[in-house]
């Protein structure tokens, strides 16, 4: 409201009162080999710094996008570990993603509130994924999530989830490009300002949606 985002605040508490969202839970099983994509540009992949987040949330960002810049943010300094960022060939950080290991499920449920699942002994979250807005339009979201799904397995996991909304379809296709396919659907219920989560499998009419906007078949779904 101090700055001036009256419509965001009225939108959040109708969305509160009474609705009902839902989200695919994504997974990639790292034993299976995959080849990762590449950007545009040529990026690596490392643990952000306290320098890559002024870049990436700087002030003019968290003007535009204060919901987003707060969400990123608060993961930040929730003690959530680990955080890595593509940087470009100047190491300017152009994407951001968490990965969470299991011996975090704790910090995981008092920080996003019970609505991800506890994660299983070889299994790993990423979350808080973010684009540096300069770097729209250059692949970059696919080939640094792939790449940092990877480093999973120097953690000693081997599969790392992640949950996006049925209705985000860029995001969806980028998940794909990263070797991520659904594997449950989780149902986000809010009334009267109380919120329940519940998970159920993916109904067949929801996966075919979901294959027709991303451009793909039954087959590489199932891969």
């Amino acid at each position: 409201m101090a700055n001036g985002n009256i419509s965001e605040l009225i939108g959040e508490l109708r969305k509160r009162l009474n609705s009902t969202s839902h989200y695919f839970g994504l997974r990639r099983d790292l034993k299976i080999p995959f080849d990762n994509p590449d950007a545009k540009i040529p990026v690596t992949v490392r643990e952000l710094n306290s320098e890559d987040l002024k870049y990436l949330l700087d002030a003019q960002f968290r003007k535009e996008d204060p919901r987003l810049a707060e969400y990123q943010q608060a993961i930040v300094n929730s003690g959530l570990k680990t955080a890595y960022v593509a940087t470009n060939e100047h190491d300017i950080a152009a994407y951001m993603q968490f990965l969470i290991k299991p011996d975090q499920n704790e910090l995981i449920q008092k920080h996003f509130k019970g609505i991800f699942p506890l994660l299983k002994d070889d299994e790993g979250l990423l979350e808080g994924a973010f684009m540096n807005p300069e770097f729209r339009g250059q692949r970059i979201m696919p080939a640094a999530m792939a790449r940092i799904a990877e480093k999973a397995t120097e953690l000693g996991l081997k599969s790392a989830i992640t949950f996006v909304d049925v209705t985000n379809i860029p995001s969806l296709k980028g998940c794909h490009r990263a070797g991520f396919s659904p594997y449950v659907l989780r149902v986000d219920r809010w009334y009267m300002f109380k919120r329940s989560v519940t998970y159920r499998p993916v109904e067949k009419q929801l996966l075919d949606e979901y294959e027709q906007n991303i451009g793909i078949s039954r087959e590489t779904v199932n891969a």
